[in-house]
């Protein structure tokens, strides 16, 4: 008995990523169909969309899994609204050959590393162009062999079909790729869309979004065939107020309230346009009011991602990761001179590998390099999050510990000592290098603070104190007990 619940359970595991995305494919092509009467020829076809954008986050399940699962998922559909299994494999097949596509080139040719780049939803807009007129010539292929078309309109339906299925592409896809990871917890889903509410909501960033709200009460309106313009200008400050993932669903919901608004004959178009051109202008409209608001926010994202590697570079000394002297001492200061001031006072600590000279000098300065990233890991490994770590010139580092009592500033500064003392590094023999560290550290709770550059050079004399003595300890006094401490330098 116990065997044959083991083989249950190995069976249920082998099998449960098959059977929920053949469930999430039936679900996604029913609604679709359920809610496709809504939208009408002006329409899109969603379910499309969200199967290549599931195809494309969902990594945990095999690949044996998941062509099966889908393929199953959609005929079922299509067979249980329809009630015949032969229009549902007509169906499925025009409908998954651009699916495949859409994956094939976001999979295998342009692999997307980041939506935060305009060539990123160039191709995904690409993409999506050739799988909606893949869909539309499957469509023609597949609909001439089974129920030939009229003479007298041999477009209209391909028409439709390719223009919806590129609209579903391009609103969709981007909210799916940009979506929250399927890994992530649901906390950090809630998270998520708690920070999305946050921007739409907070403060100074409501009026963007009411321009977008009123921007698309006014398309329904006024109507004709420009209303498709409408929503632009207010989607482009989206872009600039919000996060990309925000401005791709303002542009996604957008996108639909137009579609409905249209269809439901809220906007109204000129009669004597015929329907057909119609369809296509409208279309095409939105599709451009869909694509602008995605490449400015794609462009944003880049601008801004060179910027903050800009500063990275500026700001972080490059062998070791740690803050450079000037971004230590900004930083320092400006966390010092803010109000109000912090309630335990703020310890500054300065670091210097004892005998450094000595080790370049005998194992060259490659091991030194070494010496000094191992030793600024294990220091930022250890360090709080709000805490300070620069390096201040050769071996010599600074920290900041903000709002931090004396007593913990010495457990602190004692806890890094150890963990220096046991860094062991093999370079070019097989004794390893051993690393020690003196640290000299002030506290200052004495109102008001006394200034960064103040702090960091008494800090450095009781670092000195503390090699006078011997190296390899922690030397601490306040601000307000240190003595007349001029010891000569050590190396």
């Amino acid at each position: 008995m116990c065997q044959s619940i083991a083989s249950s359970l190995s069976w249920a595991r082998r099998s449960g990523p098959f059977l929920s995305l053949t469930a999430l494919a039936f679900l996604l092509i029913y609604f679709s169909l359920m809610f496709h009467p809504l939208l009408g020829d002006i329409g899109f076809w969603p379910a499309n969309a969200l199967l290549a954008g599931a195809l494309l986050r969902v990594s945990s399940i095999p690949h044996r899994y998941r062509w099966p699962g889908v393929i199953l998922g959609v005929m079922a559909a299509y067979a249980y609204w329809y009630d015949g299994w032969d229009v549902a494999l007509l169906n499925t097949l025009v409908n998954l050959s651009g699916v495949w596509l859409a994956w094939f080139l976001l999979h295998r040719v342009w692999p997307l590393d980041t939506m935060r780049t305009p060539r990123a939803i160039t191709h995904v807009l690409l993409a999506g162009l050739a799988a909606s007129a893949c869909t539309a010539l499957a469509g023609l292929i597949g609909y001439q062999t089974s129920t030939p078309l009229p003479l007298d309109m041999p477009l209209r339906p391909i028409i439709g079909i390719f223009f919806q299925q590129w609209l579903g592409y391009s609103a969709i896809l981007p909210v799916c790729l940009l979506a929250t990871s399927p890994g992530r917890s649901l906390i950090d889903r809630r998270r998520s869309l708690a920070r999305i509410l946050h921007q739409l909501l907070a403060g100074s960033r409501q009026w963007p979004l009411l321009v977008l709200l009123g921007s698309i009460l006014l398309a329904a309106l006024l109507g004709g065939p420009g209303t498709a313009a409408f929503p632009v200008p207010a989607l482009l400050i989206c872009a600039y107020a919000y996060q990309q993932k925000t401005c791709a669903w303002l542009t996604l919901a957008a996108s639909i309230a137009l579609m409905v608004s249209h269809t439901q004959g809220w906007a109204l178009v000129a009669s004597d346009i015929p329907s057909v051109w119609v369809q296509v202008s409208l279309q095409i409209g939105l599709q451009m009011m869909v694509a602008t608001p995605l490449m400015v926010s794609s462009s944003l994202m880049a601008r801004n991602d060179l910027v903050q590697s800009l500063n990275q570079a500026l700001d972080h000394d490059e062998l070791t990761g740690a803050m450079s002297r000037q971004a230590f001492m900004r930083g320092a200061t400006e966390y010092l001179q803010q109000s109000p001031a912090a309630f335990y006072g703020n310890c500054v600590m300065m670091l210097d590998i004892d005998h450094f000279k000595r080790l370049n000098d005998n194992h060259g300065h490659a091991a030194g390099d070494s010496v000094l990233r191992e030793f600024a890991r294990i220091i930022q490994n250890a360090i709080r999050p709000e805490d300070l770590f620069g390096r201040l010139g050769g071996e010599e580092f600074g920290i900041v510990l903000p709002n931090t009592t004396l007593r913990d500033s010495l457990e602190i500064g004692e806890r890094l000592r150890k963990a220096v003392e046991e860094i062991r590094l093999y370079y070019d023999s097989d004794e390893p290098l051993r690393v020690t560290v003196s640290i000299g550290t002030i506290h200052d709770s004495q109102k008001p603070h006394a200034t960064m550059t103040q702090l960091l050079a008494l800090a450095d004399q009781v670092m000195y104190q503390a090699k006078h003595e011997g190296r390899n300890r922690v030397l601490s006094l306040s601000a307000g007990q240190l003595r007349d401490l001029n010891p000569a330098p050590l190396t």
